[in-house]
This record gives structure tokens, sequence and C-alpha cells, in this order.
């Protein structure tokens, strides 16, 4: 008798503009990348077995999450396998992905019609364990792929659409190093602000949206300075203080070469920032650069395919 077996990845994602200002209304680019987290079900006689061990909890949190939303019960032995390319607590959306393809997973496991909507929404709720108050961009890209303008209206309303794209340039990506805030706290972090700055904060998202419908315009087509965006949307996030001094130190030294650069994520303070989305019209520079200041940097391929059933 065969063994029901299944994997399913998603993944990961950066946000190309909107990152905090998307939690209060405000609209977000993002885009799906070629690293991606998959996750394996196979029925057992050992219980629930899950590997690797560490983030055990949250996988037990999903899976009792999924079981109460698709309404089942019982397969209690189950070895649940998680294998990540998306670097844990950068900006790369890594808890998203595992939300998405967990539930993605349970689906064809259970051989339930698939329904991207469903899967969205349970993983949205999921998110909620880990980050409190997510947008619910991450996992809605870690969903359905491609370039996505995502809006969150209100809890229960969220809007979004593909974004089809004529020209992109390359992208880096330079990993800063972990920072030392969650998610969850650099949210706080923003709350915090706007509780003590209400106008500041919503001067600083209103130019945030123009900046967000610019990259709209620039993936269509139009003529922009791609650049320009990029290092105006990161003078807005320094704003809104989610970047930290060490961090501000290598944009500006990348900017100092011709670049822009920018946070792609909930960014950090205290220490490094997470990931950051680097441009140049000559590549060589930044690999220069991240070479000089010993800083893993790699290209990433972007409007990449959503969740994903593996054959195995």
């Amino acid at each position: 008798m065969a063994v029901n077996k299944v994997k399913v990845s998603a993944p990961g994602k950066i946000i190309l503009s909107g990152e905090h200002a998307v939690v209060y209304g405000y609209p977000e680019i993002l885009s799906a990348i070629n690293r991606r987290l998959s996750v394996e079900i196979e029925e057992t006689v050992l219980g629930l077995d899950i590997q690797p061990i560490e983030g055990k909890s949250l996988v037990e949190y999903a899976v009792e999450m999924i079981k109460a939303r698709l309404k089942i019960s019982g397969h209690k032995n189950l070895k649940i396998r998680i294998n990540s390319q998306i670097s844990i607590g950068g900006g790369l959306g890594s808890s998203a992905a595992f939300a998405v393809a967990i539930t993605a997973a349970f689906f064809e496991f259970l051989k339930l019609p698939r329904s991207l909507k469903k899967i969205n929404e349970i993983a949205y709720e999921i998110e909620k364990k880990q980050h409190g108050t997510p947008s619910g961009g991450d996992n809605t890209v870690s969903t359905y792929g491609g370039f996505l303008l995502y809006r969150k209206e209100t809890e229960t309303f969220k809007v979004f659409s593909p974004l089809k794209t004529k020209v992109f340039p390359s992208i880096y990506l330079m990993y800063s190093g972990k920072p030392e805030e969650s998610t969850g706290e650099m949210i706080k972090t923003v709350k915090d602000f706007i509780l003590r700055s209400p106008k500041e904060a919503e001067k600083i998202f209103k130019e945030t949206e123009k900046i967000t419908r610019n990259f709209s315009r620039f993936l269509s087509g139009e003529e922009l300075n791609f650049g320009g965006l990029i290092t105006r949307n990161e003078r807005l996030l320094e704003q809104l203080g989610v970047v930290s001094v060490k961090t501000k130190r290598l944009i500006q030294k990348i900017e100092s070469t011709g670049g822009s650069a920018k946070i792609s994520g909930a960014g950090g303070v205290k220490g490094d920032s997470g990931i950051i989305l680097a441009y140049h019209q000559d590549p060589k520079v930044l690999i220069k650069l991240a070479n000089e200041e010993k800083i893993d940097m790699f290209k990433v391929k972007l409007g990449e395919r959503g969740v994903r059933n593996e054959k195995n």
C-alpha cells in the first residue's frame, strides 16, 4: 500500500516599496523571489514527528490552526519535514513562506480541492502567531507569486492586483545581518512613533504611497529614475526609525559609489537591519563593495511563481 506523501514549496519575497506603511492602509509592492521553503508531509506511526526541531511549537500551532479551519480531526501520526533557502529574520518572508507551504501541503495531503484564496486566508492566521498584526502582504505574494500591488483596507478586507512588468533591472540583495528585534517588535516601534508624532507619520506614509505608485509606473515601462525611487524610499524608512546606524553607514557607502539601496522588510535598529535591496548600473561595483565589507550578497530573480506542488 502506497504511503501518502506530499511536498509543497512557497517562495520568499522582497518589498520594493511600502513596508510599514502597508500596516496602516497604504499600498505596497511586493515580489516573489527564487528562494523557496518546502514542507513535506508523510504518514507515519510515530506520532507527530517534526524536523528540524527548531520552531517545533510554531509547526504544532500551524497544524492545529489548519485542522481547525478545515474542520478535520485525527491525523496525529505525521512526519513533517521543512527545508528552506530563505534566511530567518532577514526580511525575506520566511515565516509567510512557511505558513503558505504548510497550509497548501495539507490541502494536497488531504486531497482537498486547491483553493489559493483559502490557503492564503489560513496562512494569514498562522502569520499572526509570529507577527501580531501583519499586513497580510507577505503571505499573499508567497501564495500567488509574481509582482503584487497590495493594500490592507481592514482586517477582513484586503485588495491586491498582479502587476505585469515590461522591464526590471538586476537587483542584488545584501544581508546586513539578522536584526536583534523581531518583525513584531519593529511594527510596535513604528506604532510608538505614530503615537508620538501622528502628523509626521502621516506625512511619511503619504510620501511613501507616492513612491509606491511610481514604482508601479516604472514596472509598466514608464521612464523613471529607479535608483532615485529606492533612495527616496530609504530616507522615509530612516525617518520612521527602523534603520540602524550601522546599516545607514553601509547604505551611504553604496550611494557614494553611485548606487542605491534600501532595507526590504521590517528593519532593525539595535544592530543590523536584515536584507538590503541594492541597485547599481555597474553590478561589479556592488560586488567589490560587498567583498570589502565582508557581506553576503546574491542576485535574485523577481516575479517568481507562487506556491506549488513539488513532485517527489
